[in-house]
């Protein structure tokens, strides 16, 4: 091998991992024993064999050997390959090589069981592990399990040759194996680590690699026009996940066997040796298969196949597959057995509910349909035919033109998550909407107390009940989200919701703004995001058991309402109405614009590390103190002032039916924010004023009259409520 090759390979393949904008996730690194070892992983693209030792040199310093087709070593190509220690898959001395490098401690070895690439990744477990391509059945190989046993094996007996003087022992690996005795080998143990590789997103299509190759050479063989897009677009485009699994100590795991086999006295070392690995190596490969397998990291395409294939032949609305995707989420998660990828993961799959445009969804959605596992049959529903999929195809296109298949078959490897999908869908397809709803307000409600208690504080926190998000139950399929202002609570809303509940009698649910209700200091850990995060969950509980949605939010509430509104997507959007009260887009409290001053010295003070004279919040008296936070945090003035400036930029996409109320001489919230908000909407509007000094209309004096007001928008648009 040439050092040389090696350090320039290293070199190019970092350069290109970055001109690639290649992801690579790497976890478990730290696990790698001292050498030697056997790397085993599963096989899914050609690059693998070039990336994957590169990333372990990346993380360890340390070179890895490994195995390539036989067709690559031709010409300068093979020249290179040689240089750099890799070996040809045929070549007739590779075994005694990989031997020899393990039981002297010299190189790493990465081995592929799988022996080639699984391109639609279907496996099967019957009694050992095999793979499955078109009607080929292909065991999973088990030479990986030989070589590392045979090295362990072989070096101990090389220890016990050179100590008992057994030259022709020693002269046997010398002369088959170029091994000769180190006192280092008393120290060196064997180790196979399994290593979990996995894509996301897998979407197939053109890329710039595809495009440049195919435009300077000609009549490109099929095989390697798939290559190039679906393994272009994983370069290019995707995370890869690289997961080394928990080290399997050789000696420590063949000791019982060995031992009791070196006990018998009339065989000979090598066939002790045979019947050592005669007994483990099938044993081995399906542990450390099992390992690979299980330890492929689910991501939100995994779980989305999974429900189509659960839900084969039916024909569904879309919003309840969207459902069981969550419940799935949920309890994989919960159970804690699995490694997730952030696609897959609760607090991200939610997203999926808030009617806006989604990638997370929306890509596979569309993979889907232009695979024909999915057919939109009318509007919100689909038909699933999940064995469109059937690879029917040549095998080099199944990853272009079965590539949801694909996906499933990757998921359905890990142990368990079939038969987990199949009693999640039997259990909740059945009013799903409701158990839907009812999980996430029970979610909402767990994060308020996990909050509350985080950030209780005896001198500022007020009684739990005041901060808690509530829902109110009603028969309509109407809802109301109520939305409370800044340094408040739900329970500002709390009376409006009695007065529409009596009146109409509609589903209500009233959220809690992150960091609100709990305690002033939890506003320095939030940001306007966050509210809007809030927001959307308790538009995501309404969505699941109503036809329509009417927001009202007060303050920053009614900003919170306008933004939600102008982002939702036009096609499924359930917002009918907005009201909007009091909405803040200009502040009259002068200390609001000394925040950016006060920010300013605060940032000059940390350069000096200085503590004592930061400015981070400050006091005041609100109008209702038994709800509202006494104390103001200049970070949640300043997460204030970006959802404005958030909110002004996209009040001319606003197409609902918007009333706007303001009070006249509003102390807090300038009167003009009103007009601003009224002259950019596009769709039909109505302002009204109310005469006030106090900046809470829907409290105290002006409750009255505002509730008035609200009462008839409603009656006027629902006549028969």
């Amino acid at each position: 091998m040439n050092n040389n090759s090696i350090k320039y390979t290293s070199y190019t393949l970092s350069i290109l991992s970055k001109l690639l904008g290649s992801n690579f996730q790497v976890h478990g690194a730290d696990k790698i024993p001292n050498k030697p070892v056997l790397f085993v992983a599963n096989h899914f693209t050609r690059s693998e064999t070039f990336f994957l030792p590169y990333v372990i040199n990346n993380k360890t310093n340390r070179h890895v050997r490994c195995l390539a087709d036989s067709n690559l070593f031709t010409g300068f190509l093979g020249d290179f390959l040689r240089s750099i220690g890799v070996i040809s898959t045929k070549d007739p001395n590779r075994d005694k090589i990989i031997i020899s490098d393990l039981v002297k401690g010299e190189f790493d070895w990465m081995i592929y069981p799988e022996g080639r690439m699984i391109k639609n990744k279907r496996i099967i477990k019957k009694d050992f592990f095999t793979s499955v391509d078109f009607n080929n059945k292909i065991r999973v190989k088990t030479g990986s399990s030989v070589l590392a046993i045979k090295s362990e094996i072989y070096r101990q007996q090389i220890i016990n040759a050179h100590k008992n003087n057994n030259n022709n022992i020693l002269d046997h690996f010398k002369r088959d194996f170029n091994i000769e005795y180190d006192d280092k080998f008393l120290d060196l143990k064997t180790h196979i680590i399994p290593l979990s590789i996995t894509y996301y997103p897998l979407r197939p299509g053109k890329n710039i690699i595809k495009s440049i190759l195919t435009k300077f050479f000609k009549d490109i063989p099929a095989k390697i026009l798939e290559e190039l897009e679906i393994e272009g677009n994983l370069l290019l485009n995707s995370e890869i996940d690289i997961y080394f699994g928990d080290p399997i100590s050789i000696p420590d795991y063949i000791k019982n066997m060995a031992k009791a086999i070196d006990q018998i006295p009339i065989i000979d070392n090598l066939f002790k040796a045979d019947l050592t690995i005669k007994y483990y190596r099938i044993r081995l490969a399906n542990d450390f298969m099992s390992s690979i397998y299980n330890n492929i990291e689910i991501n939100f395409d995994h779980i989305f196949a999974g429900i189509l294939s659960a839900l084969n032949k039916k024909n569904i609305e879309v919003k309840i597959v969207k459902e069981l995707i969550y419940f799935c989420s949920y309890y994989l998660e919960k159970y804690n057995k699995y490694r997730i990828n952030q696609s897959a993961k609760s607090c991200q799959v939610i997203k999926i509910f808030y009617d806006e445009d989604c990638q997370l969804f929306d890509d596979i959605y569309k993979l889907a349909i232009s695979q024909k596992v999915i057919k939109e049959i009318s509007s919100g529903y689909i038909n699933i035919d999940f064995d469109a999929t059937i690879i029917k195809n040549n095998f080099n296109s199944v990853r272009i033109e079965n590539s949801l298949k694909v996906i499933y078959n990757e998921f359905n490897i890990i142990s368990g998550v079939t038969n987990l999908i199949n009693k999640l869908v039997k259990k909740y397809i059945k009013n799903s909407g409701n158990k839907f709803a009812k999980k996430l307000i029970k979610n909402d409600l767990e994060n308020y107390k996990n909050d509350y208690n985080k950030y209780y504080d005896a001198k500022f926190s007020k009684d739990f009940d005041i901060g808690k998000p509530f829902f109110k139950d009603a028969k309509s399929e109407i809802g109301v989200l109520m939305i409370h202002g800044y340094k408040s609570s739900p329970k500002e809303v709390e009376k409006l919701s009695e007065e529409l509940q009596l009146n109409f009698n509609l589903k209500i649910y009233a959220v809690r703004l992150k960091g609100h209700g709990t305690a002033p200091h939890n506003i320095k850990d939030i940001n306007w995001q966050d509210w809007y995060e809030s927001v959307n969950i308790g538009y995501a509980i309404l969505g699941a058991i109503t036809k329509k949605i009417i927001i009202i939010g007060f303050s920053t509430g009614g900003l919170l309402s306008l933004l939600m509104a102008s982002n939702k997507n036009k096609n499924y959007n359930k917002i009918s109405e907005i009201i909007s009260i009091n909405s803040a887009l200009k502040l009259r409290d002068i200390r609001s614009h000394l925040v950016k001053g006060v920010s300013l010295w605060n940032d000059i003070l940390d350069s000096f590390k200085i503590d004592k004279a930061k400015l981070e919040y400050i006091d005041n008296i609100p109008e209702n103190p038994q709800i509202n936070y006494s104390r103001n945090y200049l970070n949640g003035v300043i997460q204030l002032e970006k959802l404005m400036n958030k909110v002004n930029d996209n009040l001319k996409k606003i197409n609902n039916n918007t009333l706007i109320i303001q009070g006249d001489n509003d102390p807090v919230v300038n009167p003009n924010s009103a007009e601003i908000i009224y002259n950019k909407i596009n769709s039909t509007k109505t302002l009204k004023y109310i005469k006030s000094k106090k900046h809470v209309i829907i409290l105290g004096e002006q409750q009255k009259e505002t509730f008035a007001i609200i009462n008839n928008f409603i009656r006027q648009n629902y006549p028969k409520l």
